[in-house]
């Protein structure tokens, strides 16, 4: 049986109001997508955020960098690699200034623990190798002495895997911990070299993620499954580098140490940590893991709220009371809040149906049209060639077309192997709500099941020009603004 147990939070000693406090204390500083909390090996909260769900893959940016942490782990646990050695024996043939002498220093532990001793990230694009540019990047710390957090690090830990299993980390991990754990909807993106990215790049569900912290947490095991040996996950969760010159007091979460690419907390936990809000905390001492995937926010407004909230019920310093009920009703209704207007502009039928020609722009986009059908309105766009829509409603959410994303796709589609190629990827569902921002402004707004950004494209018409923008929210495209003018 691959799935964990079901309890609640009052018959596992954590107080629900507490919880109740802390989920409307974190709605108020980002968007929740989905929370799962696990205590004593039992699931006790599973809060979904409608439209979406925790059980759907949700991008988890550099949370994937723990997980690269776990393939080593399953390296280490055959005998296959050492944390002494080498980096470089690992590449071979690749060509290495000679100058840059400490790189045949650098450790596999070194790079576990992003400390290589580089103090600048490689600039990379689809000509260089990424292999090649790491090792070429000048080190001015002796390696293990200084912390440098390096997402071209954790890549290098996935090429070194795809050196010894012959496999990329996306199929070796498929085999190792996904299935065993009964996880099927996780998936990676690869470079075009069919090497995991590894510094992000993994998607997976908020309910699969807490069940990978927990197995950490239990030392490798899994409903009575061994997964990684109890010495891995000693090893991993341990601090084994201090940090704390690294970032200013302010910043206390990340000064509090790092394992084998994870975080330690302020809390005493240790954290699996993604940018915009994608987490799993994991509290040993209380048998506790917490993960989260959402909208808006760097880990630390997130734990703050935590520790003021639930970390006292998890010490026992709050009256346990049995308010299950109170809990169940406030995650039974949970779901995004988008803005909404009841305004409609006098512009709605001039611009219905009409192609807008557009004039030269950077994007190759060709045309883009609206139509207005009662509440709904479906946007297309023509762009190199290819068409693009989606429906969008009034005031409410609807089911969309998922190639929309693709107009201006995401950063990682362009480093990666073509979607259609990754093992396990599944589409995700899209949705569409639209307003009206004023006579001549019309907002749609697409939400990805799988993303943690809403992409915004805003349309602007006048008696004869139009043109829209393409918006990114949050950080998590390339194209976080394109602005696109013609004629109708």
């Amino acid at each position: 049986m691959s799935e964990l147990e079901r309890s609640t939070c009052y018959a596992e000693g954590l107080n629900p109001a507490s919880v109740i406090d802390f989920l409307a204390q974190l709605e108020k500083i980002i968007e929740p997508h989905g929370i799962v909390m696990i205590k004593n090996n039992r699931v006790i909260l599973d809060a979904s955020y409608n439209p979406y769900s925790t059980s759907q893959a949700h991008v988890v940016n550099s949370v994937t960098k723990t997980f690269i942490g776990i393939s080593i782990g399953t390296l280490y646990d055959k005998g296959l690699i050492k944390l002494e050695d080498k980096l470089v024996s690992f590449f071979p043939e690749v060509e290495i200034d000679h100058n840059n002498k400490k790189i045949n220093e650098v450790t596999i532990k070194n790079v576990l623990t992003m400390s290589i001793g580089q103090l600048t990230t490689p600039a990379i694009d689809d000509e260089r190798d990424w292999i090649s540019a790491m090792l070429n990047n000048p080190i001015t710390n002796n390696p293990g002495e200084v912390f440098h957090y390096d997402s071209l690090a954790t890549f290098l830990l996935s090429a070194v895997y795809k050196k010894i299993t012959g496999k990329s980390v996306s199929d070796g991990l498929r085999e190792s911990l996904f299935e065993p754990m009964g996880i099927t909807e996780a998936y990676f993106f690869d470079n075009k070299q069919n090497i995991t990215i590894g510094g992000l790049g993994l998607f997976i569900s908020t309910k699969n993620l807490a069940k990978v912290g927990n197995m950490l947490i239990h030392g490798g095991v899994h409903n009575g499954k061994r997964i990684l040996s109890e010495e891995w996950c000693k090893l991993q969760l341990a601090k084994q580098i201090d940090n704390s010159s690294v970032f200013a007091e302010s910043k206390h979460e990340s000064r509090q140490g790092y394992g084998f690419q994870c975080w330690h907390c302020v809390n005493g936990g240790i954290r699996m940590s993604g940018l915009w809000g994608q987490m799993c905390l994991m509290m040993p001492e209380y048998d506790f893991v917490m993960a989260i995937n959402a909208k808006g926010s760097s880990s630390q407004p997130m734990l703050d709220t935590f520790n003021r909230t639930v970390l006292p019920a998890l010490k026992g310093e709050v009256e346990l009371k049995d308010e299950q009920c109170l809990l169940d009703e406030f995650v039974a209704s949970r779901k995004i809040k988008l803005s909404n207007s009841d305004f409609v502009s006098y512009m709605k039928e001039q611009m219905n149906g009409k192609e807008v020609v557009t004039s030269k722009n950077p994007y190759n986009v060709e045309s883009f049209k609206l139509s207005f059908e009662d509440d709904l309105v479906k946007f297309e766009a023509v762009r190199n060639g290819k068409h693009f829509e989606c429906f969008y409603k009034h005031n409410d959410l609807v089911k969309g077309e998922d190639n929309i994303v693709d107009l201006f796709p995401p950063y990682y589609d362009e480093l990666s192997l073509p979607k259609c190629e990754l093992i396990n990827y599944h589409k995700p569902n899209v949705y569409g709500h639209y307003k009206w921002e004023d006579e001549g402004t019309l907002l749609l707004t697409t939400l990805v099941e799988n993303e943690a950004t809403h992409f915004l494209i805003r349309l602007h018409y006048d008696y004869k020009y139009a043109a829209f923008e393409w918006i990114s929210d949050v950080c998590c495209t390339k194209y976080e603004r394109a602005i696109i003018h013609g004629k109708y």
